[in-house]
């Protein structure tokens, strides 16, 4: 089967919106968004229009990529067959050339993630070169305790910026990255002795998109105080499927529960080889 791959440039965000449900259809988690929150959401996440791929078969549009990128480094942040093309074995035919073209243009380390029920895509994804670097999970805020344990104030998107980037780096998922908050609209709130939350607010329900407590501040029990409050405030909140497992104790102890879908952030990096040898 002869298909076309057509650089996202190409479509209108409205297009390109149409064509991530389509091809969404019936998958493990179904996408259902309108042109602004496509652009907002993936404009966010640091969207390339021109690395991004859309697939046609006869001139009609059968799957899509999305890519992120950075100076050296990418993401998978979407990627879906339509529902008639699937089962083909065309994933690959399709991803290797769009991974190999990343990597000529300097590239040097890939992401993604992938549901942690979908052992089709992590085998796909493995015979391409990515490895398992962690597990992800999300959380929601259950029964709040009585009383909330910090008195949190606002404060701006630039003062916690100034707070992180003071601190050693941070080895995060890319979907937790601070400088999303940047793009996208969101709530800072400080208990003033070194915690930090941001809560986005581009969705219908808040969303919580970080917690940050300053080195000097750590191992205090600040981040489950913030934490019992912000489950106090604000009930049902949620956090992205995004967070590193390690964190489960400390937001299982603040009155969070684990959400039942679980990813694994998968990485391939230039050290290592694009492709597996045969037998590897």
């Amino acid at each position: 089967m002869e298909l076309t791959a057509v650089s996202a440039l190409h479509y209108s965000c409205a297009d390109l919106t149409h064509i991530l449900e389509h091809c969404f259809q019936d998958y493990f988690v179904p996408i259902a968004l309108t042109p602004e929150t496509f652009a907002l959401r993936f404009g966010a996440e640091g969207m390339s229009m021109e690395d991004s791929r859309v697939w046609q078969h006869n001139g009609e549009p059968v799957a899509i990529a999305i890519i992120a990128r950075r100076p050296d480094a990418a993401r998978l942040a979407a990627f879906a067959i339509s529902p008639a093309y699937r089962g083909k074995g065309l994933a690959k035919s399709m991803l290797a050339p769009l991974f190999a073209t990343l990597k000529a243009s300097g590239i040097h380390r890939l992401y993604l993630e992938v549901i942690g029920a979908n052992t089709a895509a992590i085998g796909l994804y493995q015979s391409l070169g990515f490895a398992i670097t962690q597990g992800l999970t999300g959380f929601k805020a259950e029964s709040p305790e009585p009383t909330p344990k910090a008195d949190l104030q606002p404060a701006t998107t630039d003062a916690l910026l100034r707070a992180v980037f003071n601190a050693p780096p941070l080895n995060l998922p890319w979907l937790l990255d601070p400088l999303m908050l940047t793009r996208l609209p969101c709530e800072i709130l400080t208990d003033n002795t070194g915690a930090w939350a941001a809560i986005t607010t581009q969705t219908l329900t808040p969303q919580l998109r970080l917690v940050f407590v300053e080195p000097a501040s750590r191992g205090q029990g600040h981040a489950r105080s913030l934490l019992q409050t912000i489950n106090a405030r604000y009930p049902g909140i949620s956090t992205p499927t995004a967070l590193p497992a390690q964190f489960a104790p400390l937001f299982i102890g603040a009155g969070f529960q684990p959400l039942p879908m679980t990813q694994h952030e998968m990485i391939w990096d230039a050290s290592a080889p694009l492709y597996p040898r045969a037998g590897s």
